[in-house]
Parts: structure tokens; C-alpha cells; sequence
């Protein structure tokens, strides 16, 4: 079987298992989040903007700098709902462990579905830490909470509706030579019967005799 034939055939699968399973947005990964602490480091990338209903891929990364202990990590994603009246958040445990020492590093990858009534506009996350370090004569416990910016969620009725505006705006444009066409024909020719009108001999009376 030919290598097109084979395309072929598979592209109706692969069309329906995205719309069935929904998208994945993995494009435009940025960093969101770049932190280094005493003895531990941390970063997050996500999606530039996605829409509603789409599945983002957040992934975090944690490095230990120094031996380090009892280190909690969790991640918080947040948004809105209902123009800002009803929150919306979901949480990971990135990292809960007694011991991670100095070179470790951790990597976590999560898909998180974005809600199909989720108002537009920036989501954002915060990143819970928790972790000990030894500075002699003891261990000193450390602790962080870092916000940071996520992903935009686009608006798709506004930009629907953009499409179709500057559709119409494109068609009246196209239109606008053939209208002033148009008018311009018919003054002429109004002007014209006019003018004849006016030119044409008055017929003569006949006085009989």
C-alpha cells in the first residue's frame, strides 16, 4: 500500500481522536517562573494563550542546590468563572519528600483541562515551597509562596465575531467600486433623458380650416 494511501486513511482517525479527546495546547511554551533559593531552585513553563475546553501542558522543574530536607512543593493554577464572581483553581504536589540532595532535580509534566465557561483573559499560579537546610549547628527551615502569570485564555465569541465583521467590512469594499458605478450610470442616464426631453421639437397644433 502506497505511503499516500496509508496518509489518507489515517487522517480521518487522527481528526476524530482529537475531537473526541479534545486539543492538547503544547505550542508557545514559555517560562513563567525562574527562582533560585538558598539551596533550591525552581522554574515553570506553560502556554502563551489557549481557549476554553483546550488541555494545556504545565511543566515544573526543581533542582536541589545544596543538600536539602522535608521539601513540599505544590503548584496552584487559578482563574475565574461568571466575570470574576466564582473562582476556578486546581492544585499538584509537585514534590513531598524527606530527603533531596544536592544535584537532584525533579520534573514534573501536567495536562490541565481549561473550562469551557472559564471567563478570557490571564489565568494564573502560584507555587507553594516548603525545605530544610543545614547551617551549622542545625537545620533551618525555608519557605516561599511565588506567584507568577500563566496562560491566556482566549475570548472565541469575540473573535468570532471580529471574522465576521471584517468578512462583511471586505465585502463592502469589494462592493463599494461596482455601487459607485452603479449610481454614476444611472445620473447619466437620468441626465441624459433629461436633455433629450428638453430638445425634442413640440409637435405642431392643426387648425383646420
Amino acid at each position: 500500500m502506497k505511503l499516500k494511501t496509508i496518509v489518507l486513511l489515517a487522517l480521518p482517525i487522527f481528526l476524530l481522536t482529537v475531537t473526541v479527546f479534545g486539543s492538547v495546547v503544547y505550542a508557545e511554551e514559555r517560562k513563567v517562573l525562574s527562582r533560585n533559593y538558598v539551596g533550591l531552585g525552581a522554574e515553570v513553563y506553560a502556554p502563551y494563550q489557549c481557549y476554553p475546553s483546550d488541555t494545556i501542558t504545565v511543566r515544573i522543574r526543581v533542582e536541589a542546590l545544596e543538600d536539602i530536607k522535608n521539601v513540599s512543593v505544590t503548584l496552584f493554577i487559578w482563574g475565574s468563572k461568571s466575570e470574576g464572581y466564582n473562582p476556578w483553581g486546581t492544585s499538584f504536589t509537585v514534590l513531598d519528600v524527606a530527603d533531596f540532595p544536592n544535584g537532584t532535580i525533579k520534573e514534573e509534566t501536567y495536562n490541565i483541562t481549561i473550562l469551557p465557561d472559564i471567563d478570557p483573559g490571564l489565568t494564573y499560579g502560584i507555587l507553594f515551597l516548603e525545605w530544610s537546610i543545614y547551617r551549622s549547628p542545625s537545620w533551618e527551615d525555608q519557605w516561599d509562596k511565588a506567584s507568577f502569570r500563566a496562560t491566556y485564555i482566549k475570548n472565541k465569541d469575540y473573535e468570532d465575531l471580529q471574522t465576521t465583521y471584517n468578512s462583511v467590512l471586505n465585502e463592502l469594499q469589494s462592493i463599494r467600486p461596482i455601487t459607485y458605478a452603479l449610481v454614476a450610470t444611472i445620473i447619466t442616464l437620468a441626465a441624459s433623458t433629461a436633455y433629450l426631453a428638453k430638445k425634442k421639437p413640440k409637435a405642431q397644433k392643426v387648425v383646420s380650416s
